[in-house]
């Protein structure tokens, strides 16, 4: 039996190649926009904090601003660091934006990695925010469900609290943090799991294999990441490629981010290249289909167009719809 298509979605890290990031936000705007015009699944935001190249550190902002410009893709946060906030007004902000969207919000949450230069300026360290941040989903969860929550935990604490708005129905969490434990509570949870763009298919199998061991066999409702360009040539695609992940790869290295090929293979550019969906039209549908198989079936496959360009970026995203999309449609 064929694996069923994974929804296709739009990861928008908020390029800034100018170093203009009022400049970027605002024409990065114009590209979800047009995604949504465009049919795309799901539209994600990354959140990014101190950054030059990918500005989003206030996403919940961005968020605020996704729900007004789309009105028909899923909107997602692709990772929020649900730990470096207090519980109550994100529960307020979540249930707003889901609100806001209709229902259409995707919660993906994470600590942040490599996280060192964010805890640095927040005042916390990685193992506080991870505990903070399934406290602070499991407190959101019950001001979401419940009138007058009192909580008494590790982290926080709260008395005969009513929240205003409260959602309609569960809002559905993903939980980007990659260690075992943190995979193996998702399980528990029921959340779903988000992978890191640049990890290996073989990581992934285990991520999967480690949730379902611990979820009573269901299935986490997998997200993949990918970065992605595609044109009429793999040639084509690659030259646009090329210069992008090159420098991706030395940027990764100096923030510290994980250096075991076998986890990630962000600070190689050939490998990254290779692992990266990018190539003709055909080529990029078939990596997809690939993808999903080789996985046992994926939510959603938000990509991530390999330049800072805005034409190039609007370009990539349109063949991604018209060309690519009724590929994966193809039996």
């Amino acid at each position: 039996m064929t694996t069923p298509p994974p929804r296709i979605g739009y990861l928008c890290l908020c390029e800034n190649p100018t170093a203009e990031a009022g400049r970027a936000l605002i024409r990065q705007f114009v590209l979800v926009r047009e995604a949504d015009r465009m049919g795309f699944d799901d539209i994600w935001i990354g959140e990014q904090h101190f950054d030059d190249v990918w500005p989003t550190g206030a996403s919940i902002a961005l968020l605020g601003h996704l729900t007004g410009v789309t009105s028909k893709a899923r909107i997602g946060s692709a990772a929020l660091l649900a730990g470096l906030r207090d519980p109550v007004a994100l529960a307020e902000d979540v249930a707003t934006l889901d609100l806001l969207s209709k229902g259409r919000l995707n919660l993906g949450v994470g600590r942040g990695a490599p996280f060192g230069l964010v805890g640095k300026h927040f005042g916390l360290d990685a193992a506080t925010v991870e505990s903070r941040m399934f406290e602070a989903l499991e407190l959101m969860r019950k001001l979401h469900a419940e009138t007058d929550v009192s909580w008494s935990g590790k982290h926080f604490s709260t008395t005969d609290l009513t929240l205003v708005p409260r959602p309609p129905k569960p809002i559905p969490v993903w939980i980007a943090a990659g260690g075992e434990a943190n995979i193996i509570e998702a399980a528990k949870l029921g959340h779903g799991l988000m992978a890191g763009a640049t990890w290996t298919v073989a990581r992934l199998k285990k991520a999967v294999a480690l949730y379902r061991e611990h979820s009573g066999g269901a299935d986490p409702q997998l997200i993949v990441p990918r970065f992605c360009m595609t044109a009429a040539t793999r040639e084509e695609a690659v030259a646009v490629a090329e210069p992008y992940l090159a420098a991706l790869a030395e940027r990764l290295g100096a923030a510290g981010v994980n250096a075991d090929p076998a986890q990630s293979l962000a600070l190689d550019p050939a490998a990254l290249l290779e692992m990266s969906i990018v190539g003709s039209h055909e080529q990029v549908a078939a990596r997809i289909k690939a993808l999903n198989e080789e996985l046992g079936g994926v939510y959603s496959v938000p990509l991530i167009p390999t330049s800072g360009q805005f034409d190039t970026v609007k370009h990539c995203l349109a063949d991604l719809v018209d060309e690519v999309r009724k590929l994966l449609m193809d039996d």
